[in-house]
């Protein structure tokens, strides 16, 4: 079996998260990282974000996971929908499939329920706390914050969904998340993947 460059992303207009099975060069190599955008203009934001995707899509991934939108009651979203736009289009004109997961399935995938209100709501320090409980240390894995949680998460059921997890998937909540995104058939140099 094909071992499947994957890319993950948790956009940002302040803090975008990126993970990687694969280094720049295409060198096998976990990690992930952070790109932090301050107080620049919305859109030196975007350039900036824009330009550590195409770092990491050097390697030529198979697949590109990227955390879906949302809108908020109330506030403006306006900024995040504009970068996922570009970082979406961009992708598109450099033929490099991509799937979007929304941010409800992320979140069951890591902690075992979506809730976004109530007692039981899924806040970022659950997802942190499961993320690092289950792949903290995990070869160059080491999330430090929320968005690179996130996008270890991503990347995490992305290749589990094509059956190379990173740690086994174990739990009826995992293969519930699974099931939701609409994976496409990966193009490979050893022939076409499919999701499991």
């Amino acid at each position: 079996m094909t071992a499947l460059r994957m890319v993950a992303l948790d956009l940002s207009t302040s803090a975008a998260g990126i993970a990687h099975t694969h280094w720049h060069d295409g060198t096998p190599r976990l990690g992930c990282r952070t790109v932090k955008t301050g107080l620049l203009d919305l859109h030196k934001k975007v350039h900036h974000v824009l330009a550590d995707v195409a770092a990491a899509v050097k390697c030529r991934p198979h697949l590109v996971v990227v955390e879906g939108s949302f809108s908020r009651p109330g506030a403006s979203d306006a900024p995040l929908h504009m970068l996922r736009g570009v970082v979406l289009h961009w992708l598109w004109t450099k033929g490099i499939p991509y799937v979007d997961v929304q941010p409800s399935t992320v979140k069951v995938w890591a902690t075992g329920s979506g809730a976004t209100n109530g007692e039981n709501k899924v806040t970022k320090d659950k997802v942190i706390e499961a993320v690092l409980s289950t792949y903290g240390g995990l070869m160059q894995i080491d999330p430090r914050d929320s968005d690179q949680c996130d996008a270890v998460a991503l990347l995490s059921l992305g290749m589990a969904a094509y059956g190379q997890p990173l740690v086994s998937v174990t739990s009826a909540h995992q293969r519930r998340a699974l099931a939701v995104p609409k994976w496409p058939t990966l193009a490979t140099e050893a022939g076409p993947v499919v999701a499991q």
